[in-house]
């Protein structure tokens, strides 16, 4: 009932959700897990049973609705109402799946604090980072994860993947792609959520005991990052020491 959380993160294109879903399926091999965040469903041995699929689709179809509106408050909201379902969806995965590992992209803490920049900027700019944190942290009912995998991703790689993604998901786009880039997919945006992880993850470690893996994407491939994801996992879970703050 108080399973290892681990989350990996880090700014939009940097390969979260292709690298995780490779890594809990290797994973599920030696543990049972539970994947949070969009998507959730539990796992075991590469079997996977989806958690409440129609709240899923609820959710899926109703961030694109209002994502096309580019209206910064409406998303805002929608997203805090996302993070406030996550508080609850995950204790009762817990109770229901009774998992050795929860997991998952995004951390509805350190994210939460990062991203309400966008969404509420006139407000942010009054509001400092430890007490962001400290909001984030009440609205959604959750800790800190125990390990953070954060992976550090040139701007310019990170842009050419969410490209991609969009070309992949609109295939008869042969122009205008900017029109389906989210509020904070712009290289402006990037280093500024680039920056934002580094400082946000330093302050959050300076008052809790959490591990940090930081992967260079740009050494390492999106197979290479699910094996180092696996590879610090079980190490974490087996009680191997390791620094703080790790770069491989």
């Amino acid at each position: 009932m108080n399973p290892q959380r681990i989350s990996v993160i880090g700014i939009d294109g940097s390969g979260k959700s292709t690298t995780v879903l490779r890594a809990i399926h290797s994973l599920s091999h030696q543990t049972v897990i539970c994947k949070t965040g969009r998507s959730p469903f539990f796992i075991r041995e590469g079997a996977i049973s989806p958690c409440l699929p129609e709240i899923a689709e609820f959710f899926e179809t109703l961030f694109k609705k209002v994502d096309a509106t580019k209206k910064r408050q409406w998303i805002g909201l929608t997203r805090l109402l996302f993070v406030l379902f996550q508080g609850w969806l995950e204790p009762y995965m817990i109770k229901r799946y009774r998992p050795e590992l929860v997991m998952g992209t995004r951390c509805m803490v350190i994210d939460s604090a990062i991203y309400s920049n966008f969404y509420y900027p006139w407000i942010s700019r009054r509001i400092a980072t430890e007490s962001k944190l400290r909001y984030a942290r009440f609205c959604s009912r959750l800790p800190f994860r125990d390990l953070y995998f954060f992976l550090d991703t040139p701007v310019e790689a990170a842009m050419e993947r969410i490209f991609r993604r969009i070309s992949d998901d609109h295939p008869e786009i042969t122009y205008g792609r900017d029109h389906w880039l989210h509020l904070h997919e712009h290289e402006e945006s990037l280093r500024f959520l680039g920056q934002k992880f580094r400082e946000t993850l330093h302050m959050a470690q300076a008052k809790t005991p959490f591990k940090i893996v930081e992967i260079d994407t740009v050494k390492q491939n999106e197979e290479q990052v699910s094996k180092l994801i696996c590879e610090y996992s079980t190490k974490f879970r087996n009680g191997y020491p390791f620094e703080k703050w790790v770069r491989v």
